[in-house]
């Protein structure tokens, strides 16, 4: 009974690890930028910190899901940023910062909190933390859909 219960706990945890790496890295927004003037869509970039709770479900239940979807893979480029990692990315401007230091940099103190960016990395939409668990995914649409607007209204203006 006990082997049945270990092989029944492995093969789930093993499943939550493989969702959760579906949540693509953030590692050169310069190359994401070239990818938002071509396809003419926003970067949802989302930032967490380990054991955050709200974190994981975001990123198990929304997030993860919604990168394997191709109705997603051609609305938005998503990307994640661990706020207390020092690894290095290219930013917007090709210089290499840690995740640490770019999510400072955009004054994220608060996780999970969800941004979608133009190619320049300006913010067109935000959420801070989950402010409604069971309609974060319908929030999470309307954010991406009034992104996309404006990013299209920025892209075809004239000067």
């Amino acid at each position: 009974m006990i082997r049945y219960s270990l092989l029944f706990l492995l093969l789930f945890s093993n499943v939550s690890i493989a969702e959760e790496l579906t949540l693509p890295v953030a590692k050169d927004f310069l190359m994401d930028a070239q990818k938002v003037w071509k396809q003419k869509i926003p970067i949802l970039i989302m930032f967490s910190i380990p054991d955050c709770g709200y974190c994981k479900i975001i990123k198990e239940e929304v997030l993860s899901p919604m990168a394997t979807m191709g109705e997603y893979n051609k609305k938005i480029i998503i990307r994640h940023i661990d706020a207390q990692s020092f690894d290095e990315i290219n930013n917007f401007y090709n210089e290499e910062v840690s995740h640490n230091e770019f999510a400072f940099k955009r004054a994220v103190n608060f996780f999970p909190t969800v941004m979608l960016v133009d190619n320049y990395g300006s913010i067109l939409g935000k959420i801070v933390g989950v402010p409604s668990e069971e309609y974060y995914w319908t929030d999470l649409d309307e954010a991406i859909e009034k992104s996309t607007k404006k990013l299209h209204k920025r892209m075809s203006a004239e000067l």
